[in-house]
């Protein structure tokens, strides 16, 4: 019997198409879009550079919930996440791989996920917020959230509700609402009402309605940036809500004006307020700022570039208010800083740097 030899160019090419046969005949590959429909009740990792889609009106996380740099999650009209319980999110980014909350109809990030071309194009309260409600160590790294906050529910993007406790460094907050609901100020990044242990910190803030909202007790540095290429923020500050300050605290941004918004806030006994230079507070109507120990608590209040003005007047920072040249600010826009040690007149501060205000006069 003769042995039939089969030329090498022959057998490379046999081998290739049994090589190419068996690598299909086992997918190790991963899809790169997940649709979640289910709450999250377990340890979960949402996985780099994966695109998720959240389908549920409200998606509950009563576990540990860690989110890979990279990582998209795009979220439904309306659709919010919440914190429940033992609920936690950790989301660590890095300035090469960000982690991103956006829109469903936002094409940039992701792709086109939904399918529809340029028929749709992403705006603020496209969904609407994540809730931290009263959890604690929260983290938020390097992570960008995108046309967030309903305007008529809550216009906050991310809501540190509850006394959460969370940390924000190197995250952008860009195209969300934030607004003024019911006479109260919201922020895309709403902190009204965390803990004084939150941290928020080289944040970067444009083009939102409201950027962000703080509690009163919490410290700010001077690491934030609240334009982007002259895009800046309609209401352009960072608003102060609550009426105590029971523990040192510094405030020390300059680029934006801290709004006071509650009708007093008060420096209780022994306590501070660090103001740094070119520090800015400016006052609602009928606001006022009490200090309980007197002006020695309100520490360089006189110094370099400080001013405690209007929320009208728009030659100290800019347009707090986001309403143009609709309003100019006037005597007795607001009240005073009272002094309760009596070093002044009427007991309140008449120092130079003092604008607009009042104190014997009805606020307009």
């Amino acid at each position: 019997m003769k042995l039939r030899i089969i030329p090498t160019l022959t057998l490379i090419i046999l081998l290739i198409g049994i090589t190419t046969f068996s690598s299909c005949d086992i997918d190790t590959t991963k899809s790169s879009t997940e649709t979640i429909s289910t709450d999250i009740t377990s340890a979960t990792t949402w996985e780099s550079d994966k695109t998720y889609i959240i389908e549920k009106d409200n998606l509950y996380i009563s576990d540990v919930l860690t989110i890979e740099p990279g990582t998209t999650i795009k979220i439904m009209s309306g659709g919010n996440i919440i914190i429940k319980s033992k609920g936690n999110i950790v989301a660590n980014g890095t300035s090469a791989k960000p982690i991103v909350f956006t829109s469903v109809k936002d094409d940039n990030h992701g792709d086109d996920t939904n399918k529809d071309g340029d028929n749709t194009i992403p705006a603020a309260g496209d969904w609407g917020y994540i809730n931290l409600n009263g959890s604690q160590n929260s983290s938020f790294e390097n992570c960008l959230f995108l046309y967030g906050g309903r305007d008529n529910a809550n216009p906050a993007t991310v809501d540190v509700s509850s006394e959460a406790t969370a940390t924000f460094n190197n995250c952008t907050f860009a195209y969300n609402s934030g607004n003024l609901l019911n006479n109260i100020y919201v922020g895309a990044l709403n902190a009204s009402n965390a803990s004084k242990d939150t941290k928020i910190s080289n944040c970067k803030f444009y083009g939102n309605k409201v950027p962000v909202t703080i509690n009163a007790e919490m410290s700010i540095d001077n690491s934030n940036s609240f334009s982007n290429e002259g895009t800046a923020n309609k209401c352009n500050g960072i608003f102060v809500s609550g009426s105590n300050v029971s523990s040192d605290i510094s405030w020390l941004e300059d680029e934006v004006a801290f709004v006071v918004t509650a009708p007093i806030l008060q420096i209780d006994r022994s306590q501070t307020l660090t103001l740094g230079d070119n520090v800015v507070i400016k006052f609602t109507e009928h606001s006022s700022l009490t200090v309980m120990s007197g002006e020695g608590c309100l520490i360089n209040h006189d110094g370099p570039g400080v001013f405690f003005t209007s929320i009208k007047d728009d030659e100290h920072k800019g347009d707090t208010n986001g309403d143009g040249d609709e309003t100019s600010p006037d005597t007795a826009d607001w009240t005073g800083i009272y002094l309760d040690n009596w070093k002044s007149t009427n007991g309140y501060a008449n120092w130079n740097n003092i604008l607009y205000n009042d104190p014997l006069a009805t606020a307009k």
